[in-house]
């Protein structure tokens, strides 16, 4: 090798050395995205006088609860996701139904008021993805 050749690869091993005794090796983390695997229904409470908790039923379309009707009915529906340490914990709940005029209306994260009595399909859906999971529940109030 020329003298030139190794003089050369000797400043860039001295600068380099240089460099990295200066600014350091810094390592870059990323965050790791944890994605909605699964929403689950945990409790449904009635916000009214009376107010009484539920049993969640399921069925092969989804989760549903039988709610016993009245003026101003309140329904409070608490959901976990899986894993629980999931990056983005948004969903999106939806009122599926093929009328116009739904029964009820969302007036928060996950509380339901009815305006009159009649059955309602809610859906669930994560945002963290766009085919993440997805929950079907119904709310059947009676007499």
């Amino acid at each position: 090798m020329k003298k030139s050749t190794i003089l050369v690869l000797l400043i860039v091993f001295l600068g380099s050395v240089l460099v990295v005794g200066i600014f350091g090796l810094r390592a870059v983390p990323y965050e790791k995205i944890v994605y909605v695997q699964e929403i689950r229904p945990t409790s449904v409470v009635t916000k009214s006088a009376n107010a009484q908790e539920l049993e969640i039923k399921i069925d092969p379309n989804g989760y549903y609860v039988l709610v016993p009707y009245e003026e101003g009915l309140e329904v409070l529906i608490n959901y976990e996701l899986t894993p629980a340490d999931c990056t983005n914990k948004d969903i999106k709940i939806t009122i599926v139904q093929p009328d116009k005029n739904p029964p009820a209306i969302i007036t928060d994260r996950n509380t339901i008021v009815f305006t009159r009595k009649g059955a309602i399909h809610l859906q669930y859906s994560a945002q963290d993805s766009a085919s993440g999971p997805t929950m079907d529940f119904w709310i059947y109030p009676y007499n």
